[in-house]
């Protein structure tokens, strides 16, 4: 997994993967799609492009939305500003593909109300121009969703008796999108390879390591039961009081800790407001004297760099780098990258399965019986493929009609009927191309009387 490629010079902006696949994937569709349409269907190349553009965008809008409502959970903030800040956060990922196909299916419906049918432009030739197209789109994209590590799959468990095609995907466990549910709602694992132990009230509040997981990344970085960790990618690891409550208590506690030292911040979006102090016994002389003289209705909470770092990690970033106090000395340990259990790389799994779905589009439509037939193959194909993948994955499910699938499957089966029930009315409506047309027999010249 890779979430930032790489950091553009000057302007310091990082390119992150999902971003450039959807990029690339824009690009492909243009310059191949531009052929298509044009040979097979008559559009000119600026007008393919056009379309694309329309497409896309609206693809992308109704993606992010079908996310947003399938996940409304995750969004406990549902003020107009703040839903608007997430829909537009695509950098972090969250779209779901049948989302672009509804959106994309209003954008084409709308481009080609106001633009293609006046130029009298064959729909369904059209649609068997893009079809390939589409699934091309899917494997790039899916390529995207791995190296930013979301739409995985289940648990793996890997074994000589239970083999795991392409190998499970073990993501970078800090930044990737699966800690959330891996971490704090599974509790499958940790954050970071080890556990801490419980803060008492009047003790250092920085971490202190209860257990280490076995074979993980920060056993084999050296670190041990009873570390206190002192030092967090090279800062100090400061203790944090985290203040929460009303914003005149808040504020007022900001100016209280600031005047005894602390290092403050002001709430930001979802990071509450802190103070930080980096000498443990500064950070106990303030909270007694918070406890003390504080303003009324402050809710301060103990915490230290680590938990603030690990809570909130900075995305694009793998690895963490600690020193702990042990024995009285500070003992530095080697970076390390802690990783996901091994999960279904279920996005691999789609791309591989669009790569050939693209073959066998190409190699039918010489022999397809009318217009918009590699269309509906589409539909039907992948339809299929993503009820069977999605059996693979971790999604909330619903129940209709007695029935319990995820959201992805329910709308599989409408996809699935839309794609049949297209191919009916065309198998109905469209001339065959299979009919060969009766060759006309040469009249036979009467024979001359003898």
């Amino acid at each position: 997994m890779r979430q930032i490629l790489f950091t553009v010079p000057l302007v310091d902006y990082p390119l992150t993967a999902f971003g450039a696949m959807l990029f690339v994937t824009f690009v492909m569709v243009v310059a191949w799609g531009g052929r298509r349409a044009f040979r097979l269907a008559g559009l000119s190349p600026e007008r393919f492009q056009d379309m694309a553009i329309c497409l896309f965008a609206t693809g992308i809008v109704g993606a992010r939305l079908l996310y947003m409502v399938q996940y409304s959970m995750d969004y406990p903030d549902k003020s107009a500003r703040a839903l608007l800040v997430e829909f537009v956060s695509i950098w972090n990922g969250g779209i779901v593909f049948y989302g672009s196909a509804f959106g994309g299916a209003i954008g084409y419906g709308l481009f080609y109300w106001f633009v293609l049918r006046r130029m009298k432009i064959n729909g369904w030739q059209l649609a068997d121009a893009v079809a390939p197209l589409l699934a091309m789109g899917l494997a790039i994209g899916r390529i995207g969703c791995y190296l930013n590590g979301c739409c995985w799959g289940q648990v793996a468990c890997e074994g000589a008796t239970c083999p795991v095609p392409l190998g499970a995907a073990h993501f970078p466990l800090l930044p990737t999108p699966a800690r959330e549910l891996l971490v704090f709602k599974k509790g499958y694992q940790t954050s970071t390879g080890f556990t801490l132990a419980d803060r008492h009230a009047n003790d250092d509040p920085r971490s202190v390591v209860a257990a280490v997981e076995p074979g993980s990344a920060a056993a084999a970085a050296g670190l041990k039961p009873g570390d206190r960790v002192v030092r967090v990618n090279g800062e100090a690891n400061a203790a944090v009081l985290e203040l929460g409550g009303s914003p005149d208590a808040v504020a007022a506690g900001l100016e209280f800790l600031k005047a005894r030292g602390a290092a403050v911040e002001p709430p930001a979006g979802r990071r509450p407001a802190h103070a930080a102090f980096d000498q443990p016994t500064a950070f106990l002389q303030a909270r007694l004297a918070l406890d003390e003289k504080g303003p009324a209705g402050l809710i301060a909470t103990p915490r230290d760099t680590l938990g603030e770092l690990v809570g909130r990690w900075p995305r694009g970033e793998n690895g963490i780098e600690l020193a702990v106090q042990r024995d009285g000395k500070e003992v530095g340990l080697p970076a390390f990258s802690p990783r996901t259990i091994g999960l279904y790389p279920t996005q691999l799994y789609e791309t591989v399965s669009m790569v050939l779905l693209i073959g066998l589009l190409l190699a039918y439509y010489p022999f397809r019986r009318h217009d918009g037939q590699l269309f509906t193959l589409l539909l039907v194909a992948y339809a299929v493929h993503r009820f069977v993948n999605e059996s693979l994955r971790i999604e909330p499910d619903y129940a209709i009609i007695g029935l319990r699938m995820t959201l992805s499957q329910w709308l599989s089966v409408v996809i699935l009927g839309i794609g049949v029930g297209l191919e009916l009315y065309l198998w109905r409506t469209s001339p065959s191309r299979w009919r060969r047309s009766p060759t006309p027999q040469t009249p036979t010249p009467p024979t001359a009387n003898a």
